[in-house]
């Protein structure tokens, strides 16, 4: 019974943990990573619906943008942003109904849709949140949390392609967010403040990003279900890569704030 009552109490004391300025950035950026892979999950769960992976990470992303939103909304140093918060939390009740509704192309195209609006929101929010932290370790934290995003929502773009569920722009924006990945992720690259663990993560992005890409660019001999899996599967790496990155750079903001103090 005592073990039990101590794990409740633990729980609980996680729950209220304040953010840090460096983990508030950091989770305010997977909500936008978050928007475009329930997106993801969403369609792939509509052309494959015997798969039930991709049913528990629908479950699982709905549930944990919601944590994320309810922890953000107690920070109190970023109250001065409550209003974009709030925001947030209006279009994520708009999406979230759809994204726990029935799946069909119909409903996989209004989400699609959504999403944009719930992203767009969240993105601002993250942007707010680096100027109120005041430091240029704060950009990289948002750009590479951004990155996260951008891996999900090329992913996403190929599946609404393959589902034809977009209105024929899907394809054309996948080739814009892959530029846009290569590109920032290149800034990132050559950032001074850089430390060995960080450089490294990068540059395997960089070699999963080129994999992708022939992916895209029918350089594969891999077509249907197979080339889904390969292609979800890269830029599920690439997200993991990025996460721990961001990771490293939200840890080195707080560092310095510390030390600031």
């Amino acid at each position: 019974m005592k073990s039990i009552t101590l794990l409740l109490l633990m729980f609980f004391a996680s729950e209220t943990l304040a953010l840090t300025m460096g983990d508030a950035i950091n989770v305010a950026g997977r909500q936008r990573m978050l928007s475009q892979r329930i997106t993801q999950s969403f369609i792939l769960t509509g052309i494959q619906p015997e798969n039930v992976r991709y049913q528990k990470q629908l479950r699982k992303c709905v549930a944990e943008f919601q944590v994320n939103l309810d922890n953000l909304l107690k920070m109190r140093e970023a109250s001065p942003l409550m209003r974009d918060l709030i925001d947030v939390r209006e279009q994520w009740n708009t999406f979230k109904p759809v994204a726990t509704g029935p799946v069909s192309k119909k409903n996989a195209a209004k989400l699609n849709d959504i999403s944009i609006t719930l992203l767009t929101a969240a993105h601002r929010y993250v942007g707010k949140l680096e100027k109120l932290a005041n430091s240029s370790n704060a950009e990289l934290v948002n750009i590479s949390g951004r990155q996260r995003m951008l891996s999900q929502r090329i992913a996403k773009n190929y599946l609404a392609y393959y589902w034809q569920i977009d209105d024929g722009e899907a394809l054309q924006n996948l080739y814009s967010d892959l530029a846009e990945y290569e590109l920032m992720l290149k800034y990132l690259k050559e950032s001074d403040i850089n430390t060995d663990d960080i450089l490294r993560k990068i540059l395997k992005t960089e070699g999963h990003l080129e994999y992708a890409s022939k992916g895209f660019d029918g350089d594969m001999t891999l077509k249907g279900d197979r080339l889904i899996f390969v292609i979800t599967g890269t830029t599920d790496i690439m997200l993991r890569n990025m996460d721990e990155i961001t990771r490293m750079y939200a840890k080195l903001l707080d560092t310095q704030d510390i030390a600031i103090r």
